[in-house]
């Protein structure tokens, strides 16, 4: 038996519906994605953003975010992120959720170290309704590739987790690890 065949999957694809049933965006709405996806989408992304927010503050969720942060993905974090986030050694930048969104949507736009726009965002931690906004608004004005990797389902994403219960989520976060340390 491999090593892969070893390790228990979590099915994050379940509930793959709006959280906020106002939250319908049309028909073309985000696939449903099991964590090991997201995890090869990231590490192989050329240049990955880690959108973190406020809801990352402390606990597991919070130790997962600097896990993935050590990996070398840039973080970005809105809200009040950055204070659980800042002082980790971690590539950590903090911006308005708002104006990250409309640079975002900039294809002229070099990144929050100069160094080139993304190819690949990814939200986590987010109060939901602020993250559906964000992620409606690179939905339809940029060819950016999302992920959302949160607990709630994202319909604007291009791909996203289905509603999960905590304990699955963070296993979810653990496989998205186990796949970004191989790479």
């Amino acid at each position: 038996m491999t090593r892969d065949a070893a390790v228990k999957t979590v099915d994050t694809t379940r509930r793959a519906v709006p959280f906020d049933t106002a939250n319908i965006p049309g028909p073309k709405m985000a696939k449903p994605m099991m964590p090991q996806v997201a995890g090869r989408m990231i590490a192989r992304a050329r240049r990955p953003l880690l959108i973190v927010g406020s809801e990352v503050h402390d606990g597991d969720v919070l130790e997962k975010v600097i896990t993935i942060g050590k990996t070398g993905i840039q973080i970005a974090a809105v809200g009040n992120a950055y204070k659980s986030l800042g002082d980790k050694g971690l590539d950590v930048h903090y911006m308005n959720m708002h104006a990250l969104s409309y640079y975002l949507c900039d294809p002229k736009w070099q990144g929050l170290d100069g160094k080139g726009g993304y190819d690949l965002v990814t939200f986590l931690g987010i109060t939901y309704y602020y993250a559906s906004q964000a992620i409606s608004a690179l939905k339809n004005f940029s060819k950016t590739k999302v992920l959302s990797i949160d607990k709630y389902y994202h319909p604007n994403a291009d791909m996203s987790f289905g509603n999960l219960k905590n304990d699955i989520f963070i296993a979810a976060l653990d496989e998205i690890i186990a796949e970004l340390q191989k790479e």
